[in-house]
């Protein structure tokens, strides 16, 4: 992938390359990747063709700044192919997506053949719940893991999850920002034990309302569960 720029879409800089196909392996190669802002960041909805199997699948890229790109899980695709003879069986090429209030709707060019051959065109459609791009998982219900955010600052009094915890749960505490004294602690949290895309999380003692203006990290203890996102109210 190569990414250049201009001040009035006529005169163009010299494109620099931002991502290429991961030297482990090769045969898997970053092939296009339309890219949208997003939640403060940019996502990128990476095409990758596997030459050995001469199939095309989509799987999901994030940069800060449009120049430094990482690609998130790669190997796994944000839309899968279908089953031999789908519509979809060969090649999937996301477009952007469009935001709907309940759903992510992700239109995609689907082929039912390899990419190097003759075959079918076909406009498909992919659906995601709410922010649900990605997210950390622990399946396991007798293990509990640990994921510490960078230092971010509190702009309100009403912090929110977007998580599925059906069977499990998620704790959330807050330590101050590149320290360790804790402000809000996880065995003072009330679980989550539900799939909420805008879950408030709850204290037994104690609130955000001290905290706004500061920064601080947050931890999230997952028991079989996934979090994909949260955000300040």
């Amino acid at each position: 992938m190569a990414r250049t720029e201009s001040p009035d879409f006529v005169g163009w800089a010299r494109a620099v390359e931002v991502m290429r196909a991961d030297p482990r392996s090769p045969e898997s190669q970053t092939y296009s990747m339309p890219i949208f802002e997003h939640g403060g960041v940019f996502l990128g909805l990476v095409a990758i063709f596997h030459v050995l199997t001469d199939t095309v699948q989509t799987e999901l890229a994030w940069s800060p700044d449009t120049v430094h790109w990482e690609r998130i899980d790669a190997g796994a695709p944000v839309i899968a192919r279908g089953p031999e003879d789908a519509p979809d069986s060969g090649c999937a090429y996301a477009a952007a997506p469009v935001f709907e209030d309940d759903e992510i709707r992700l239109y995609y060019g689907g082929s039912n053949g390899p990419h190097t051959s003759w075959r079918d065109g076909f406009l498909c459609l992919a659906r995601l719940r709410p922010d649900r791009f990605a997210g950390f998982e622990l399946s396991s219900a007798g293990a509990r893991g640990l994921v510490v955010t960078q230092p971010v600052k509190v702009t309100s009094d009403d912090l929110r999850i977007n998580a599925d915890a059906r069977g499990g749960q998620v704790r959330v505490g807050l330590f101050e920002a590149g320290g360790s004294a804790g402000l809000l602690s996880l065995d003072q949290a009330v679980p989550i034990r539900a799939d909420v895309l805008s879950g408030p999380c709850r204290w037994r003692e104690g609130g955000l309302r001290a905290l706004v203006g500061k920064e601080v990290q947050l931890a999230f203890e997952l028991q079989a569960a996934r979090a994909f996102s949260f955000e300040f109210a």
